[in-house]
């Protein structure tokens, strides 16, 4: 198993090797067929809803996920309305969940959501520090706190469900897992993948994998960025780093499936055991071609997320004593520290060969290549849980869905020449569901 530290930063291939080939000793490994085979993506479209010219329930701002429920019913999370819309199996609308406000039921700064397969709905809320449950009607439940009283543990998502409900799994890419301690808390060794039990009034985390963690690096020196709470303050960062292997991971029947190297592994862990499912696809090395190109796409990035000026970033965070204090960034700042910071951008060894992991309905394991260019997505196996090859999907035939639903039902988030996002309901094969 491949997990490789630094590249020309810090020299810890071999160590890690060491790890890792301790942890193949203790798994079945399955190697799966070297060539492709091809499959077709020309999925039944059942229906599509967002427009621009649509009915009012459908007009979305910003659609950052959706989930379906057992009876096919799928739900769309527009943050940006802070609302989560449901309808049913044949596109028509429901009801609208949730709203913004401060009191029980309202969402003060939802992060993300998930729907278990009795329709029960649940929100991550930063601004909480809590779970918000709903029910398949739309009303408020209860609260699960992310913390006992007193502590600043925070569970950001994305958040994956537990087929056999009452829990949340949480780990891997977008995730933030925030626990606060005293002098002397250990630093963490491992990215770990836990379930949430939502049972009670808090939280009850079970660690139920731990992926491998690439090593820390130092904070680069402060700088000023904006004023706020009565002075200036500053921020500092570590070195960004590029080609990072990600803790990609899914749920799979008993367990969880997960990707933590850069080579083409996926782990899977679940009721059975332990395994590891891979291909002969070679990680490219990272040459001083690839650095330069890298460096000139995050260059290009900035300066284009940059492009459409505005005002000053502001930042409302909780002030001592219950107040509030707001902190204001000029984005010409921020812009320039984060252009500064590609001075000191840290190379991995390897381009990590997969991109994405994901896993339908029934447990088939989706898993994205990257494509021609480091970043860029490419062709993207279906294989099962126990190491069987369904078949792959080229290049571009295909995005991995956004949600999986009963019956073969697949949500895609699509926008379109004006950002429009639309989500439209496709129905996959048996094979790849």
């Amino acid at each position: 198993m491949s997990r490789f530290g630094v590249g020309r930063v810090l020299v810890l291939a071999a160590a890690a090797l060491v790890v890792s080939g301790g942890a193949l000793a203790a798994q079945e490994v399955i190697d799966l067929p070297a060539a492709d085979r091809r499959l077709n993506a020309n999925f039944d479209e059942v229906f599509r809803v967002g427009s621009m010219n649509g009915e009012l329930w459908e007009t979305f701002g910003e659609v950052s996920s959706t989930a379906f429920d057992a009876e096919g019913n799928l739900y769309i999370f527009d943050r940006q309305s802070t609302r989560i819309v449901k309808v049913d199996r044949d596109g028509n609308h429901v009801s609208d969940i949730g709203r913004a406000g401060e009191g029980p039921g309202e969402m003060r700064m939802a992060f993300g959501f998930t729907v278990m397969r009795d329709g029960t709905v649940v929100v991550g809320d930063l601004g909480h520090r809590a779970f918000t449950l709903y029910g398949s009607d739309g009303e408020y439940l209860r609260s699960v706190s992310m913390g006992a009283p007193g502590s600043m543990d925070i569970q950001m998502g994305p958040y994956l469900p537990d087929p056999d409900g009452d829990a949340v799994y949480i780990g891997g890419e977008g995730g933030i897992q925030i626990r606060m301690g005293g002098p002397g808390m250990a630093e963490p060794t491992t990215r770990p993948i836990e379930r949430l039990a939502l049972t009670g009034e808090t939280t009850l985390s079970e660690v139920v994998a731990e992926g491998w963690l690439p090593p820390p690096l130092e904070a680069t020196e402060g700088r000023t960025l904006g004023s706020g709470g009565g002075g200036n303050f500053q921020i500092s960062m570590p070195p960004p780093r590029a080609f990072e292997p990600e803790l990609l991971v899914s749920v799979v029947e008993g367990g969880v499936a997960y990707v933590d190297s850069s080579a083409y592994e996926v782990n899977v862990t679940d009721a059975s055991g332990s395994r590891v499912l891979r291909r002969s696809i070679v990680p490219e090395a990272v040459t001083p071609s690839v650095e330069d190109a890298e460096r000139e796409r995050r260059i290009a990035e900035i300066e284009e997320e940059s492009s459409g000026g505005g005002g000053r970033v502001m930042m409302i965070g909780g002030g001592g004593g219950g107040g509030s204090s707001n902190m204001s960034i000029d984005p010409d700042d921020m812009r320039n520290m984060r252009l500064e910071s590609l001075e000191n951008l840290v190379f991995f060894l390897e381009v990590p060969v997969i991109r994405a992991l994901a896993s339908s309905w029934g447990g088939t394991l989706w898993v994205q290549r990257r494509g021609d260019e480091p970043v860029s997505n490419g062709a993207i196996d279906i294989v099962s849980p126990d190491g069987g090859y369904v078949g792959t999907f080229a290049a571009g035939e295909t995005s991995i869905p956004s949600s999986f639903g009963p019956d073969g039902l697949a949500a895609f988030i699509e926008m379109d020449e004006y950002d429009v996002p639309t989500i439209v309901v496709r129905r996959l094969p048996g094979a790849i569901n």
